[in-house]
């Protein structure tokens, strides 16, 4: 063979290695067909976060926001939280913050992930448009169909929205995302959208004040809701946890459930414990305090895909 033929056959298998890898995330979704009734928590396979790199308090869009970070407390906090969702065997793949958008560590308000499809988010706040591009670059780099780029509206993806199961959505509106958004965010598949009206300014978004743990059962605070959405949250998830207004200042409903372990911040009482004793759950709190500075916690520091 030779040296132009082994040049060209080397060139080939780098190509070939970059686009198997670029696309690696998409060819065999977390949650096939089979499984779209069942919890999520069950079937999460991979996250993405981005490590706080230049965190900072530098404006205020929510009444949780003020104080100065520790960043080297920010970093701590975030590797406990990435290595104890590594221990329960879930990927998590990272994206680096870009310099002066210090909210970009909030990566699950960057869209809704379901199957190779992303529909994006548009902010309301022009303090966290800048995030938006690069967001984008990171999904379509992996693969993902974009959706929602020409939408009017405002989105706040997976802060506003959330699957219990992959054929229920819950849809957080009022604060951050407008209501008629989500007749867009059913072109990512076949679900059931059950609105959220959020009117209290503390819990800004779904994610604040509201966590399904299993198919029956979520954690989340009353007080953050209308009438005709606790109705809604009894009827479909009649297990579900109602927790304390002291719980839900902790950010106790900004938790992250993967199998049988509820990964929270620290505050939740020994009654919501034996509760979740009881459906076969145990809880893992970690110290979340430098991210609820600007008003976030463990869900708000991922995004699951």
């Amino acid at each position: 063979i030779d040296e132009t033929s082994v040049r060209s056959h080397l060139v080939l298998a780098f190509l070939f290695f970059n686009i198997s890898t670029r696309f690696a995330y998409h060819v065999q979704p977390s949650h096939p067909n089979s499984n779209m009734s069942r919890a999520v928590s069950q079937l999460l396979k991979r996250v993405l976060m981005v490590p706080p790199t230049h965190f900072t308090v530098e404006y205020s869009i929510n009444p949780w926001m003020g104080g100065v970070v520790d960043k080297v407390k920010a970093f701590e906090q975030w590797n406990l939280l990435k290595s104890t969702i590594e221990k329960e065997g879930i990927e998590v793949l990272t994206l680096e913050q870009a310099e002066g958008l210090p909210d970009m560590v909030f990566v699950c308000n960057s869209g809704l992930v379901l199957n190779d499809k992303v529909y994006l988010s548009r902010f309301r706040h022009k303090e966290r448009t800048g995030e938006q591009k690069y967001f984008l670059e990171w999904f379509k780099a992996h693969g993902f169909s974009l959706l929602g780029e020409d939408y009017p509206g405002f989105f706040e993806g997976g802060g506003d929205a959330c699957f219990s199961t992959y054929d229920t959505l819950w849809a957080g509106f009022g604060l951050r995302s407008s209501k008629d958004v989500y007749e867009h965010v059913k072109k990512l598949g076949k679900f059931d959208v059950v609105f959220c009206e959020l009117t209290h300014p503390e819990f800004y978004h779904l994610d604040t004040c509201f966590t399904p743990v299993d198919e029956e059962c979520a954690l989340w605070y009353p007080g953050a809701f209308q009438q005709a959405t606790k109705d809604e949250i009894m009827k479909r998830m009649p297990e579900s946890i109602a927790i304390s207004e002291s719980e839900a200042k902790a950010f106790v409903c900004n938790a992250i459930t993967i199998r049988k372990t509820v990964i929270s911040p620290i505050g939740v009482s020994h009654e919501t414990k034996d509760q979740l004793a009881k459906r076969g759950f145990s809880v893992t709190e970690i110290d979340m305090s430098e991210f609820m500075k600007s008003g976030g916690a463990c869900q708000c520091l991922v995004l699951k895909l």
